[in-house]
């Protein structure tokens, strides 16, 4: 699946009057959502590619060698993603946000295995680095979130060979318009005390996001052009209030150096 994305700051003195401006758009009642984010390193370093000389540099590789070797050069990190809303209804909503189809448009793994409990339900979340270039009026980048149900969710990540490396909070509010999943949130660190709030890396800033996930979009193009126009038409709907648009590609890097 494609995602495809537009942010804006939000100063903290204006977050109640664009949270109310954004209410009114969506036409409903902002969901506070919850995140709680646990990053994953690979525990092994990321690979070269191999550059081949003499007669053999004439060999074109196919599609699928291409690819194979592409996934070889690069990794990732991963996260695994806890809601933490415990409301039955605003535990749906945080889940939510539309999706473009056919149809409609702690560190250290010696200390990771306290932070995990059996009966926690994850998503395993993937994000690719954006595509280079400026093909669209705003970020598009491959995306996957895979729910974990049952098991272990630390050994799975260990058995993929990664390590935890870090967490972090993203506390705030979640609307969706047409297809569009709206969140208005501030990045957090996790508190010394879990009878604490996590504390905002930023206080005086929050971030707004609105993406569209498209899906099967590079053999449906025209779903991507859908997904684009709806993004661009909320952009205007909110101009004046929030100046959405395109963060440069490398603060969107998930790519292990």
């Amino acid at each position: 699946m494609h995602e495809l994305l537009l942010h804006a700051p939000v100063p903290t003195a204006r977050h109640v009057q664009v949270l109310s401006i954004l209410a009114g758009v969506a036409a409903m009642q902002p969901q506070p959502f919850h995140e709680k984010h646990l990053i994953y390193k690979p525990t092994r370093p990321p690979t070269k590619a191999v550059v081949q000389i003499g007669g053999s540099q004439a060999v074109q590789q196919n599609p699928a060698q291409k690819a194979k070797a592409g996934t070889q050069e690069d990794l990732f990190y991963l996260h695994l993603v806890e809601d933490l809303v415990e409301d039955a209804e605003e535990r749906g909503m945080s889940n939510g946000g539309a999706v473009m189809d056919e149809v409609d448009g702690l560190s250290g793994e010696g200390e990771a295995s306290g932070i995990i409990e059996s009966s926690t339900r994850w998503i395993f979340q993937f994000r690719d680095v954006p595509e280079p270039g400026n093909r669209r009026p705003c970020t598009c980048r491959l995306m996957g979130d895979t729910p974990i149900t049952s098991g272990d969710a630390h050994a799975f990540m260990s058995a993929m060979e990664y390590t935890h490396t870090s967490t972090h909070h993203l506390v705030g509010h979640r609307l969706t318009h047409l297809s569009t999943s709206i969140l208005l949130f501030q990045p957090c660190r996790p508190s010394s005390s879990s009878a604490q709030k996590p504390e905002p890396i930023d206080p005086h800033t929050y971030v707004l996001q609105v993406s569209i996930g498209v899906s099967n979009g590079i053999a449906k193009p025209q779903l991507m052009s859908r997904g684009v126009k709806e993004l661009l038409n909320l952009k205007e709907m909110l101009r004046g209030v929030v100046e959405l648009e395109s963060v440069e590609r490398g603060m969107l890097d998930t790519r292990v150096r």
